[in-house]
């Protein structure tokens, strides 16, 4: 079968540098319990492969990130995950006598930094991103108040801001096309609110790249990802929206062959929690399918 590679695809390097976070844990205090809030990252096979090499994982969402920090034990080490954690959740675990690994994304922490910048300048914050999503959570809960969280053009058109000053951004792993149609309702009904589309460099990439694929010459894509993954499942989404049959799988098990009828081109790509070993499975999976 005809394999097309897109690149890239996969691991992007704040996911590398958490993991590595998470790993060296293991090595620098391996007589104490490490716990792992939330997913370090959005793959549960990378998840378990942590769990199986000692961290407890606690993923639990009935209970917020600062109850679940007044249970674990004095002494122990808490790794909070890449997608982004409430400051006042980490200030409390450090009083608590956690030992605190923040593996927080460069590109996240760089739209905390924002937002808080215009925050203390007295700006409303206008906040696109997904309810529920680890990032989404840590951003907002910065000021309740004064951040406005919208998922979708028609709760733009619900927002009643009267303050003239307003900055407005967004998670870092939305859809490209998806995020552009958000900012422009938000433009049209607050003319001067400043705009700063803060989706990272990797996930911009790898849209693209889907974004560029020949939907005339490509009968099926594979999205190799976990299904808690939002960059993975955006990918599958503009995949399936460019004309392409886009099909989101875990690994090289998940596919199957009843979908390879008639198939002669597939492409390959993968959310950026997915590592290369996961996704050259798949590859060499699918190029020995005569």
């Amino acid at each position: 079968m005809n394999v097309i590679k897109v690149t890239p695809r996969g691991f992007c390097l704040g996911v590398v540098k958490s993991i590595k976070m998470a790993r060296d844990a293991l090595k620098t205090y391996p007589d104490k319990q490490i716990y792992m809030i939330g997913l370090l990252v959005h793959n549960k096979i990378i998840v378990k492969e942590l769990e199986d090499q000692g961290i407890i994982a606690i993923d639990d969402w009935k209970k917020s990130r600062m109850d679940i920090i007044k249970q674990i034990p004095k002494g122990s080490v808490v790794i909070f995950s890449a997608h982004g954690t409430n400051g006042d959740v980490v200030k409390k675990a450090n009083e608590l006598g956690l030992i605190c690994i923040d593996t927080k994304c460069e590109w996240v922490l760089e739209t905390e930094d924002l937002i808080k910048e215009y925050l203390n300048k007295n700006y409303e914050i206008i906040f696109i991103g997904t309810y529920f999503h680890p990032e989404t959570i840590a951003l907002t809960s910065i000021n309740d108040k004064n951040i406005h969280l919208v998922t979708n053009i028609y709760e733009v058109k619900k927002l009643n801001i009267d303050n003239k000053k307003i900055l407005a951004t967004n998670q870092t792993t939305l859809s490209i096309i998806d995020t552009e149609l958000i900012y422009n309702e938000i433009k049209n009904k607050y003319p001067n609110c400043i705009i700063k589309n803060d989706i990272c460099e990797a996930t911009l990439l790898r849209q693209q790249a889907v974004l560029d694929l020949d939907e005339n010459h490509i009968d099926l894509l594979y999205v190799v990802g976990d299904k808690r993954s939002n960059n993975t499942l955006k990918l599958v989404e503009l995949g399936n929206n460019k004309g392409i049959k886009s099909l989101r799988i875990d690994r090289k098990e998940d596919i199957n062959k009843n979908d390879l009828i008639n198939i002669k081109t597939v492409a390959v790509t993968a959310g950026a929690s997915t590592s290369s070993i996961i996704q050259n499975e798949v590859i060499k999976f699918l190029e020995e399918i005569e």
